[in-house]
């Protein structure tokens, strides 16, 4: 399982690199080289050659951690999930959206409810805690849920009448359960199962009750990403009580005080940041310059994807022997890369902050 992480790694290098393309771009001329199909392959491959290539090394190897033997299939799955990946970056890089870089998109759709499938039948007799157990189901629907987005964005292109509002909004949907729900369900799941021997009863009961809230409240908040076209107040209180909720799950998972440490704390404090800026943005006036103000947007994203999910995922791969630091060069290259998110995002949001609303 050591080698789906190390080459999960090397994809967030490529990510990484990508940034730093479209960084470098956004300042100085790269005529050979289009802004938007990059930004559009950065983001796909992010999704899926990252993220969901880190989820599935984690969560086969949970499988065999736990006295399963994980199928030959998800060798030959992990393999067409990296085919679709760069087929993507490829393809997006060269033409944007067009129709090898839609096949690849749907290929990549295909493969992941194929593993989805595929793990549920095979994780069913596991000695997991349930939390572990439902927070691996519930990343899976959200998952699946998330898949709605792209079919809706190919409708809308092909239906005039949606207009401007639905296109984005299917984007939205797509990604708030893609980052709010495979994302971070994923990650809660391979935390949970990390800490499940240092767990007492007290600390599992409110586990469990975390995973609850933040379970009810993930479809509900699905309206945070629509406060941007000044909804109706329903749609507005929706959102608002579901950023609430969020909060409440937040205080439960602080009162189980499993003393998260490295990366695991940082990826805490990032989480309990991206919660708190939700139910911010559920305010108007905070919500309109949110939404109204590019960079505070990429410091957000980036606060989910790199904060929240990538610390993450590299404290799980770190903590359980899949990736090792015993080296200088891994050490150094570790921390540098850890400075260099946080100062990413001290720059964007001081950034944001200097055009802040009076």
């Amino acid at each position: 399982m050591s080698k789906y992480a190390r080459l999960s790694l090397l994809n967030l290098f490529i990510v990484s690199a990508l940034g730093a393309t479209l960084r470098y771009k956004a300042l100085f001329s790269l005529p050979f080289i289009d802004y938007k199909n990059l930004l559009n392959a950065h983001s796909h491959f992010a999704f899926s050659g990252w993220v969901t290539s880190a989820l599935f090394a984690g969560f086969i190897h949970i499988l065999s951690a736990s006295g399963k033997n994980p199928a030959g299939v998800y060798r030959y799955q992990f393999r067409l999930n990296q085919i679709a990946s760069f087929g993507m970056l490829i393809s997006f890089t060269l033409q944007g959206y067009g129709p090898v870089s839609i096949l690849f998109s749907g290929l990549s759709v295909v493969f992941s409810w194929w593993f989805a499938i595929q793990y549920l039948r095979d994780c069913r007799h596991t000695d997991w805690p349930p939390v572990v157990r439902n927070a691996i189901r519930l990343s899976f629907i959200f998952l699946i849920l998330s898949t709605a987005g792209p079919f809706l964005l190919a409708w809308s292109k092909t239906h005039p009448g949606g207009g401007a509002v639905f296109y984005y909004n299917a984007i939205y949907l797509y990604l708030h359960f893609q980052y709010n729900g495979w994302f971070t369900f994923g990650v809660i799941a391979l935390y949970f199962w990390s800490v499940r021997h240092r767990l007492e009863p007290r600390q599992q009961r409110l586990a469990a009750r975390f995973l609850q809230l933040m379970g009810l409240a993930c479809i509900p908040a699905y309206c945070l990403s629509l406060l941007w076209m000044t909804p109706p107040d329903w749609v507005r209180q929706i959102a608002g009580s579901a950023a609430l909720v969020q909060l409440v799950a937040l205080s439960f998972l602080y009162f189980i005080s499993s003393s998260p440490k490295g990366l695991w704390l940082f990826s805490f404090i990032a989480f309990s940041i991206k919660l708190v800026l939700q139910a911010a943005s559920s305010i108007p006036v905070l919500g309109n310059f949110a939404f109204g103000y590019r960079p505070l947007v990429i410091a957000y994203l980036h606060l989910v994807v790199l904060g929240c999910i990538t610390f993450a995922l590299l404290a799980f791969f770190l903590t359980n022997g899949l990736l090792q630091t015993s080296s200088k060069i891994a050490r150094t290259s570790l921390t540098t890369f850890i400075a260099g998110v946080i100062a990413n995002e001290i720059i964007l949001f001081l950034k944001a902050s200097s055009h802040s609303p009076q």
